[in-house]
């Protein structure tokens, strides 16, 4: 079938749509109905049904004779490990992994927390959690340790599952003053602490009492596969935080059945991905696109996912792309355009990767815009289409995108093309009135959301409404700005609050401000975004110093610096700090960032004391 005639078939009957879709799932009790709505933002995906995600991504091919079937392949190029899991490998890992956790006595309505490398102990993890019915946190180890901290606050996880340490980039990265730091300031305490020995990642000293070792564990879990725990299809698989938010924690919450059966739709049909294929998607799984289609999306479809630890640009250098590629016989691609800008500065186009012959059949980019001239040479360099989608960590699977699957729609560079089954996308005026074709403003999305996006945050149903929903009732906010074409396709302008997108990562910029506010020098802050040719965006702080307090504005713009590197990360990118005289304010005492802007753009407006611009720091910003 073509896009049209499946966005057709959508539009005519939708919960007949989504139920055939989530029929071609096992499920341990059929739903007994597709859709259960309270209300316009009140309504579960397959009330009744009761189904397993571990069963769905590995059981369900051992029972189709795929077995013997690539599942996962690791790449570890710092350690010199190349390895390969067959299903049936992965299913007994899982299994066994399963019953060890399953002997420290988790109970189903307890969380377990995981931090580690990209490891294939990692998807182990996550799907031995989803075995017996557990919700798990994946937290990507670049997080410094207050984040990890907030976040063990808020999951308050009844087990912790770490490694001794891993590549996040080029260097070593020994993760236990890290997490013992995080565990000592935490107001929770984990029943269990979970320790995965690497050596040749770094070492983790034992101390008696205080963590297991993993393989001792599991070496003395006994036999046997535990039968997989059927769960509510409402229920959370998972709870993912978004990125460097310093207030408290926000963890999008994701159900198990309206998730699997979303990914299986969107991996076969958005990105043409098959049982069989290989599909690398350049992602750590704690990201979201790590855990929507490096992990669940492409094993409940039976594909080949491919797991590299580190950054592929950095360890040891952007060629690592190519060969994983031709080595693996990679079959589509998902990155992010940061990745690839790095790609373009240390490959020159006249040694093409795809002239001599490529399995790739199309790049995806996603994560931030893209510009069409990065486009155009990621196709002539790989040889393959490239396709533009956008989504966000809320909706976990893309909101608009041209289908590999269903047949490539015309091409309009710099637009993301038509809205997927599912999403109904609107453009409404700051009063919610709907926009005709081609005028810009808010972009948002009629409930219900489609199967597979976030049903709320974890513990804080009041936050999701006044964050997503009340801003526009009856829609999804998307925060972000843009309008539809006459041909339906959409074109995304950029946010409309506060949030910065780094490289793909977003960062709240009233976070920033209220760290630099901590200072007892700074008198007032605002932080804005500046575009910026290699990251999108970066942040800009404008700073008004306190009279006669407080270091020179070099040592204190370092100071401010290392304050944010340390609450958020490296990956916030704060290298510029304008100090100035005084910030103007709108009529109600709030500052007026768009004089802030104003001055970004044209120099006027404001009375600068000192421009200061930081070397740039080191930190992983990929995702």
């Amino acid at each position: 079938m073509q896009f049209e005639d499946v966005r057709s078939e959508w539009e005519s009957d939708p919960e007949g749509f989504w139920k055939r879709q989530a029929a071609r799932l096992t499920w341990a009790r059929t739903p007994d109905q597709v859709l259960e709505c309270a209300g316009p933002a009140s309504y579960r995906w397959f009330p009744g049904g009761m189904i397993n995600a571990a069963e769905n991504c590995l059981d369900v091919h051992l029972a189709a004779g795929r077995g013997e079937a690539a599942a996962l392949v690791f790449d570890s190029p710092q350690t010199g490990t190349k390895d390969t899991y067959s299903y049936r490998r992965l299913h007994e890992e899982v299994a066994a992994f399963a019953r060890a956790l399953d002997g420290l006595g988790v109970a189903g309505d307890e969380t377990v927390l995981i931090f580690m490398p990209a490891v294939p102990q990692t998807v182990v993890a996550m799907l031995a959690c989803a075995r017996l019915g557990l919700t798990h946190s994946v937290v990507v180890t670049s997080v410094p340790v207050a984040v990890l901290r907030d976040r063990i606050d808020d999951a308050r996880p009844a087990l912790v599952l770490t490694a001794s340490g891993g590549f996040d980039g080029p260097d070593a990265t020994a993760y236990q003053p890290l997490l013992e730091a995080a565990l000592a300031q935490a107001r929770h305490r984990p029943r269990h602490l979970v320790v995965l020995q690497r050596p040749e990642a770094g070492r983790w000293t034992p101390v008696p009492g205080r963590a297991l070792d993993w393989h001792d564990l599991t070496a003395r879990s006994g036999g046997g596969a535990p039968t997989p725990v059927p769960v509510p299809s409402a229920h959370p698989l998972y709870m993912l935080y978004t990125s460097g938010s310093t207030s408290r924690p926000k963890a999008v919450t994701r159900d198990t059945g309206g998730y699997l059966t979303a990914l299986r739709w969107a991996v076969e049909n958005v990105f043409g991905v098959r049982a069989g294929d290989v599909f690398w998607t350049d992602s750590h799984p704690g990201w979201v696109m790590g855990h929507s289609f490096t992990v669940y999306g492409a094993l409940v479809t039976g594909a080949t996912t491919v797991l590299y630890e580190g950054s592929p640009i950095d360890t040891p250098d952007p060629s690592a792309f190519p060969r994983i590629i031709a080595e693996y016989g990679v079959s589509v691609l998902f990155s992010t355009p940061m990745t690839l800008r790095r790609i373009r500065t240390a490959s020159p186009l006249d040694r093409p990767f795809g002239a001599g012959g490529s399995p790739l059949r199309a790049v995806f980019l996603a994560s931030e815009r893209v510009e069409p001239e990065l486009m155009d040479w990621t196709g002539a360099f790989f040889g393959c289409p490239v396709v533009d989608n956008w989504w966000q960590t809320e909706t976990g699977w893309p909101i608009a995108s041209n289908c590999l699957g269903l047949g490539l729609l015309p091409v309009k560079p710099g637009s993301v093309a038509r809205p997927l089954p599912g999403y109904q996308v609107e453009i409404l005026d700051e009063d919610g009135r709907p926009l005709p074709p081609g005028e810009q403003s808010h972009v948002t999305i009629r409930l219900p959301l489609p199967p597979g996006c976030l049903t709320t945050l974890w513990n804080d149903d009041e936050r999701f409404a006044a964050t997503y929903l009340d801003n526009f009732p009856g829609r999804y906010d998307t925060s972000d700005a843009g309008h539809l074409d006459e041909d339906g396709y959409l074109w995304i302008a950029g946010r409309t609050d506060d949030i910065i997108n780094v490289g793909g990562d977003s960062l709240s910029g009233l976070d920033v401000e209220h760290i630099i506010g901590t200072h007892p020098s700074v008198d007032r802050c605002a932080v804005v975004a500046a575009p910026d040719d290699f990251y999108t965006q970066v942040p800009v702080a404008f700073v008004v110093q306190r009279e006669d307090t407080g270091p020179a504005p070099q040592l204190l713009a370092r100071e401010l610096h290392d304050l944010v590197d340390e609450r958020i990360g490296a990956w916030a990118r704060l290298t510029r700090l304008v100090f100035v005289r005084a910030l103007t304010y709108t009529p109600s005492r709030k500052i007026k960032r768009s004089d802030v802007r104003t001055w970004l753009s044209n120099g006027t407006g404001l009375e600068v004391l000192a421009d200061i611009r930081l070397a740039a720091d080191g930190g992983s910003c990929w995702q």
